[in-house]
């Protein structure tokens, strides 16, 4: 049975992001909070908001990222994935659990920090996840000092490559001119036995 574990939230942060490494391999992992408002109708016609209050973990220098650029009250887009963790207190002895989102993009969608940071209109991206051991991301061309951020897709491109089927013979001696585009030569759907409808 095929299954899907995939989250999409848009908040604002509760507190400041906590950046560690893990010991041994150096790998970053930053963490906040996140609170997630809803406003909805009630039976009287009252509106009413409702917050929920959504753990974050993300890995990798996009960790790093999040750490420099976001602070409490800074709003962020994330998708990522459910986790449930469970551990056992030292003290208690008493298992203990937890859900919370391991980000794999974090889109920063508010202002400027106040400190003159760059823009958070910015995508941090995927990164590796230590869980995720042999998959890894293209990687963006830095960008020059004191340039402010674009956003940066790391996804399929947003328009399709145009697919030429049989280009032209160029012939000798050609009149220097406007270059001609590529264009299939004939019904290039002439011999498609295969379509589905």
């Amino acid at each position: 049975m095929a299954s899907l574990n995939k989250v999409f939230l848009m908040g604002n942060l509760t507190r400041d992001p906590e950046l560690r490494y893990i010991p041994g391999t150096n790998s970053a992992v930053c963490e906040f909070g996140i609170a997630v408002n809803r406003r909805f109708m009630q039976a009287g016609g009252q509106e009413k908001d409702e917050t929920c209050f959504v753990e974050i973990v993300v890995w990798g220098k996009q960790a790093e990222s999040c750490s420099r650029f976001l602070q409490k009250g800074a709003s962020v887009l994330i998708e990522g994935r459910l986790v449930y963790d469970q551990w056992v207190e030292r003290d208690t002895q008493k298992k203990r659990s937890r859900l919370r989102v391991t980000a794999e993009r974090v889109q920063f969608t508010g202002a400027r920090r106040e400190d003159g940071g760059a823009p958070m209109q910015q995508d941090a991206g995927p990164d590796e996840d230590p869980t995720r051991q042999g998959y890894s991301s293209p990687r963006p061309a830095s960008r020059p000092q004191g340039q402010p951020y674009a956003r940066q897709s790391y996804d399929a491109p947003s328009h399709p490559q145009q697919q030429v089927y049989r280009s032209r013979p160029q012939q000798d001696a050609a009149p220097a001119g406007p270059a001609e585009s590529a264009m299939p030569e004939g019904d290039p759907f002439e011999n498609v036995d295969d379509i589905p409808f």
